[in-house]
């Protein structure tokens, strides 16, 4: 029996990234270790890091990330907090926008905060729990939740940022400016001045009876109140840390405290005194009040049982909460991801943090001593397959051989410099295996530099390893948003480069497959569309060379293409691309003018893939005329339109992004496509009743005309493969469900050969 497990695992691991279904999306949760928050629920165990959330079902073990793709309605959790007496987990997002986790999984949204049209900040600061109602502190005042129905009660304008409401009692606490306002919580209260103040330093209150509660502000104490007959209330303190707690629970006979800024947790008893360290190590820990004493904690290794320091949970995510930079590694078939350094949409460095995903686990592969002021993209070694070079803020080029540094360039062993404490080599590799770099600002005598192929295989080099070509106007403006590609589609050995400052030039070099001292070379401050229409920019932010050897460049002015082989000549011409209207009025438009292309990547048929700093995601066909779709906050799973990079898998369907939120992959029409079809596979197959979706046909070679026959060999449908795919809804050319049967599907090349059965699909009606 096992070994029919094993085999039935082994083959949903081979099949899983294949039975993505083509529109589908996922989103890749991180998990930086630094958790904000755990919560012990009933079935299973919450924990929020990097604005991501997390749960084990105590059950099965099952550690899994919800995102805005499988459960939760938005992105970027602010916090969560949870109702041990009703079993729910309110998760308040940046936004303003809410769900319920109620016990049994189901999702309730709650987006009138969100949705609020007002002037004031709706910023949720805090969330307390009473008897039937949820306490919501907002910058503009406070909301009361029926938590039976999870509908909006009450809301309170005040105009005045509260950081907490809290219901002790009879008593209604708010904290408003560190002042503490009270009053009846069963009288209505228009303005904050009709509430008494009680003249006590207050952020934060958290109910412990209907006469106690702590109260949070630089110190942490226990306060006791005195309702009088006449409403009125006195409060006497006494101080239970000097310093602020930050994550407040119920727990099993008691309650838990922890305190940040001392990375520590303290447990209290059930009248919320006698404080006892709890020996976490810095972790955040939650403990049910209705379970068995267990209590959770999670940290930089993930979640345990706080008796069991062996036996950690670690989620299936990143592990940089800034992933930035992707490269596709085809020969390994796994994305890498990297964490940036400043650039043009960062002004604070992170250390360098390196994943790999092979289409089903997270590995952190980032090199013992990588940089701890991050770096630039990682350029793979062409037939080294475990080499790439990573470039970086401070410290130079990095080798990394088998995730491992093998060898550090910098100013001791290559012409590199360092001005200034900065060092921030940009890199590219061509196809012969040369290693250029550009260092325009900081080394005005050679900015570029080149290690031979065969010098860069060594294990050690010099300075007289490296050959300093004479390529002018490069030593102006600065490096750390440059790009630098070498182009290898097209016959010719060109590389493309601009420093990415304000109207910095694009500047060109033939090397004519050779390291030559004085390349042939071009450089453009403006250039001229296929209409003598000129064309300029303020910033280049991206050259992506097609499958055909054409250069298209991202700008802050939108997007054009060119040949980098004629731009040596003097009727040098790009193509301002235009986008038929198809109104019968024979116009176009510009393909995304005036809109900031951040990247462009190409996937299997040849089509672009565009991202933009404020208008989302964007397939193109292959010469940009045609906008298949586009993507954003509206028709998508997308919580944001600002998309920094898009990298798509040779391999197979999928498209990767990386977005101020994380990354995200979407699952196109469109695959690599093969060589012969001796690799087809179509899928779900059998097609069941339930399954409403398209059935995917992959591992065709490109461009190939498909005929969907029945059993009597009646072709009832034809399809054109994207690349090496195509998909059919199991409609035949009338737009008729098929019944139930075997279908056939045939394949030839559109431009002619034989025909050929390659493989077979069952549909159950």
């Amino acid at each position: 029996m096992k070994k029919i497990f094993l085999l039935l695992a082994a083959m949903a691991t081979l099949f899983a990234g294949a039975q993505n279904a083509v529109g589908n999306w996922q989103f890749h949760s991180a998990f930086g270790g630094d958790v904000t928050a755990v919560a012990d629920a009933k079935n299973w165990v919450y924990y929020l890091a990097s604005g991501n959330l997390f749960r084990l079902d105590k059950q099965t073990d099952e550690n899994e990330a919800l995102s805005i793709v499988n459960d939760l309605t938005d992105m970027v959790i602010k916090q969560v907090y949870y109702n041990s007496d009703k079993d729910y987990l309110v998760v308040v997002y940046t936004n303003s926008n809410i769900d319920i986790i109620e016990s049994d999984g189901s999702v309730v949204n709650m987006p009138e905060i969100k949705d609020a049209v007002m002037t004031l900040s709706k910023a949720i600061n805090d969330v307390t729990f009473a008897p039937g109602v949820i306490y919501l502190a907002t910058d503009f005042g406070y909301v009361v939740v029926d938590d039976n129905k999870f509908v909006v009660k009450e809301s309170h304008l005040y105009g005045k940022s509260l950081s907490s409401v809290a219901q002790v009692g009879k008593m209604l606490l708010l904290c408003s400016d560190e002042v503490i306002y009270y009053g009846l919580a069963d009288e209505y209260h228009e303005q904050l001045d009709a509430f008494d103040v009680a003249n006590k330093n207050g952020q934060r209150i958290w109910p412990i009876s209907d006469s106690t509660f702590y109260c949070m502000t630089g110190w942490t104490f226990f306060a006791t109140m005195n309702v009088q007959a006449d409403g009125h209330a006195s409060f006497k303190t006494h101080t239970l840390i000097e310093n602020k707690a930050t994550q407040l629970q119920n727990a099993k006979d008691g309650f838990l405290l922890y305190v940040t800024n001392l990375s520590q947790c303290y447990k209290a008893d059930k009248e919320g005194k006698n404080l006892t360290l709890i020996e976490s190590d810095g972790e955040i820990c939650s403990s049910n009040p209705n379970g068995d004493g267990t209590i959770w904690a999670a940290g930089p290794l993930g979640l345990h049982d706080l008796e069991d320091a062996t036996n950690y949970y670690l989620p299936n995510a990143l592990t940089t909460d800034r992933p930035f930079w992707m490269s596709y590694n085809k020969a390994k078939d796994l994305l890498y991801v990297s964490s940036p350094s400043t650039n043009y949409f960062f002004t604070d460095n992170k250390s360098t943090v390196v994943n790999t995903y092979d289409g089903m686990t997270w590995d952190d592969v980032t090199p013992d001593g990588a940089p701890v002021n991050g770096s630039f993209q990682i350029m793979f070694m062409p037939g080294e397959p475990d080499t790439y070079f990573l470039s970086t803020w401070q410290k130079g080029l990095f080798k990394v051989v088998d995730d491992e540094i093998a060898l550090i360039y910098d100013a001791s062993n290559s012409p590199m410099m360092k001005e200034q404490g900065a060092m921030h080599p940009i890199t590219t590799i061509d196809r012969n295996g040369n290693v250029w770099v550009v260092q325009s600002f900081e080394n005005p005598d050679h900015p570029v530099m080149v290690l031979p192929a065969a010098k860069s295989k060594a294990n050690a080099v010099t300075i007289n390893d490296w050959i300093t070509p004479n390529i002018e106007g490069l030593n102006s403006g600065h490096t750390k948003n440059a790009s630098l590609i070498s182009t290898r589609n097209s016959a010719y050995d060109i590389k493309i480069f601009n420093d990415g400052d304000y109207k910095m030039p694009i500047i060109m070099w033939n090397s004519n497959g050779e390291i030559s001292s004085r390349p042939q070379q071009v450089m453009l401050s403006e250039l001229i569309d296929q209409d003598g229409q000129p064309f300029s920019w303020l910033y280049i932010m991206c050259f992506t060379e097609d499958l055909n050897g054409i250069v298209w460049m991202g700008s802050t002015e939108g997007v054009i293409s060119f040949n980098p082989a004629q731009a040596f000549s003097n009727n040098f011409r790009v193509n301002h691309i235009k986008v038929p209207r198809n109104d019968g009025t024979g116009m176009a438009d510009y393909l995304l003018n005036g809109i900031q292309v951040n990247d462009i990547a190409v996937d299997g048929a040849n089509r672009k893939w565009i991202a933009t700093q404020s208008s989302g995601l964007f397939l193109v066909s292959a010469d940009g005329t045609q906008i298949i779709k586009k993507f954003n906050t509206t028709n998508s799973p997308l919580a944001t339109n600002t998309v920094y990079r898009v990298c798509c898998n040779p391999n197979s369907n999928s498209i990767y992004i990386t977005t101020p939120v994380g990354l995200y992959e979407y699952f196109s029409d469109s695959s690599p496509a093969e060589s012969n079809y001796s690799n087809i596979y179509a899928y779900p197959n059998p097609v069941r009743p339930d399954y409403i979706g398209d059935v995917t046909i992959t591992g065709m070679m490109d461009n190939s005309l498909i005929k969907i026959a029945d059993a009597s060999g009646n072709v009832i449908r034809q399809l054109k493969s994207t690349g090496g795919m195509a998909t059919w809804d199991c409609c035949n050319q009338y737009g008729e469900r098929v019944k139930t049967g075997v279908y056939m599907v045939l394949c030839s090349r559109a431009n002619g050969g034989s025909e050929a059965v390659v493989t077979k699909i069952a549909v159950i009606r």
